[in-house]
């Protein structure tokens, strides 16, 4: 038991060998066999928050975060200060799906006790979920000063190096972390994902199963493992020591979640369709539900955009700002935004950024202000602050790729700050858009839903959003690729494209595969291979079991050479 915790005993109370007992069950790992002992010390002492904290962290040990919130509650009733009691509700309620809760658990937690690196460590992921990245950044700072273990100190500020784009450095340190503990798991799964992000894919497998081999049912492991490469029929005890994780009832439904989209994929490529299909739904049904999205409020969300960004409005609040350093890929989510970065920042005179949340977190201040609340000068503002960001990617680079494609929100926003940067609006036929999407793992930040009915209203909210766009930017504004053009016709379309950024012509763009540069996104393995048309209509793949997805059909062009906008 932990200092803070811990009861004064009389040495003829007792607690003292029921305690004793439960020292003894916890430093074997028997936490189940641990609370028995620990539930007969609180009933001997119900006014010890020590003990209620004790025992929900058990329940905690054994996969029952609802039985151990009960304790934790009355932990904290009992004794406000118990910092340690926040931290594990705050790691309860995470594993629950309340993560507005769960970060306001471990905010007061780190209040009470500034030293709880995992409190810091767990804050600095969730605020990094809700596109908070200042505050993530703080957060894995913090949680490094407070490491005690070198290792693990390593590991933490690889991760704020990460989120600050030093790449190279990160692994560096990650490296250097393993010399010291060669068995630190957190340590291997983030080397793995830098080393795939790379390209780097027989590597970067070695590491996630070397955290397997600690974290036998680290979802996220098995997700970035099948990645690497096509599964094939060697594969199979892989995909059974799936099974054996989602049936260990300790996964939390986020982690089952992430192992039925390892599962799919891995289906998939074995040509399993209609089980990957099962899979994915079952999926894309708990991702929903943990992470409480609601279509509707996306659908508002639309109808809020195109009520604030009139025409009237563009007319009269566009910048005089004549900065092209920028280039904005957007569009839906799998519709070849990461292809098209890759194409353009193998140009010398290109660098790609990945994915900003900048302007996501642009657009909602926009929208709590209101028509009367915008002024010409918040783009000003936001758009020196936003090339300030760009010059920490850019190097020698003339121009530099922004793909988050949830920047479709913020078209209009972006066009404001910056009328004469380029805009390319990626365009992909639905329904293979929506197949790519169902089988993903996106951050709840994301918002977004992955499957079902909610899917197909989602992907026509957005594309009522892009009519407007159209409507109401300048014509031609945009730049429209179609995902099938690029990949059957790639020279001429990829000629067309760097012929409207204003940049001459280089071979480079034709090989995107052999780019160096990092690729942070499930699209990390295709994009390694060369530039083909493998991925048109996949959906067919699934055709008898579509389900809701099968209405996007009615909006799929026949001609897959020449999509519908």
């Amino acid at each position: 038991m932990h200092p803070e915790s811990s009861p004064e005993i009389s040495s003829s109370s007792p607690l003292g060998p029921l305690l004793g007992r439960v020292g003894e069950l916890v430093e074997q790992g028997r936490f189940a066999e641990a609370i028995a002992p620990m539930t007969e010390a609180a009933a001997l002492l119900p006014g010890n928050g020590g003990i209620q904290m004790e025992l929900g962290g058990l329940y905690l040990e054994v996969g029952r975060p609802v039985d151990a919130l009960e304790h934790l509650c009355r932990a904290i009733e009992i004794n406000p200060g118990l910092a340690r009691a926040h931290w594990r509700m705050g790691i309860a309620l995470q594993t629950l799906g309340e993560f507005d809760a769960a970060i306001e658990a471990l905010e007061e937690a780190v209040r009470i006790r500034p030293q709880l690196a995992d409190a810091h460590f767990r804050l600095a992921a969730l605020y990094r979920e809700h596109g908070r990245r200042n505050d993530a950044l703080q957060s894995y700072r913090l949680a490094a000063e407070q490491a005690v273990e070198p290792a693990g100190k390593k590991f933490l500020e690889a991760q704020a190096l990460l989120l600050e784009g030093r790449d190279t450095d990160a692994e560096n340190l990650l490296r250097a972390a393993l010399e010291l503990d060669p068995g630190l798991p957190t340590a291997h799964g983030l080397l793995g994902q830098i080393l795939s992000a790379f390209g780097r894919f027989d590597e970067a497998a070695k590491h996630f199963e070397a955290q397997l081999v600690k974290q036998p049912r680290a979802a996220l492991a098995y997700y970035n493992l099948v990645r690497c490469r096509s599964m094939t029929d060697a594969d199979q005890g892989l995909l059974k020591r799936i099974d054996t994780a989602l049936d260990d009832r300790s996964v939390n439904d986020a982690g089952r979640a992430i192992l039925l989209l390892a599962r799919g994929k891995a289906l998939d490529d074995l040509g399993r369709y209609e089980d990957a299909m099962k899979s994915l739904d079952e999926a894309a049904a708990l991702r929903s539900r943990v992470f409480g999205l609601k279509i509707g409020d996306f659908e508002n969300q639309i109808e809020r955009i195109i009520a604030l960004f009139s025409a009237e409005m563009i007319a009269r609040c566009t910048s005089d700002n004549r900065d092209r350093m920028p280039v904005f890929i957007l569009g839906m989510p799998r519709s070849g935004t990461t292809l098209v970065e890759q194409i353009l920042s193998s140009h010398p005179k290109v660098a790609g950024a990945g994915e900003l949340t900048f302007w996501r977190q642009r657009l909602q201040t926009a929208l709590q202000g209101g028509a009367d609340g915008f002024a010409p000068s918040l783009t000003t503002q936001a758009a020196a602050e936003y090339l300030e960001i760009l010059r920490t990617f850019s190097g020698t680079a003339v121009h530099v790729t922004d793909k988050d494609p949830f920047n479709f929100l913020a078209a209009c926003l972006i066009h404001l700050a910056f009328p004469h940067a380029t805009i390319v609006h990626c365009r992909r036929s639905p329904i293979d858009t929506a197949i790519s999407i169902h089988q993903t793992h996106f951050s709840r930040s994301a918002g977004m839903p992955t499957g079902g009915e909610e899917l197909v209203r989602y992907f026509r909210a957005y594309r009522r959003l892009m009519a407007h766009w159209r409507q109401v930017l300048p014509r031609g504004r945009l730049f429209e690729l179609d995902y099938e053009r690029l990949v059957s016709f790639p020279q001429s379309e990829i000629r067309r494209l760097i012929d409207h950024i204003g940049l001459e012509w280089d071979p480079a763009c034709l090989t995107p595969h052999v780019n160096t540069g990092m690729v942070r996104t499930p699209s990390g393995f295709q994009v390694r291979q060369f530039i083909n048309t493998g991925s048109i209509d996949r959906w067919r793949n699934y055709e008898p079991w579509l389900g809701p997805l099968k209405a996007l059909l009615e909006e799929t062009p026949a001609s897959t050479g020449s999509p519908a906008a």
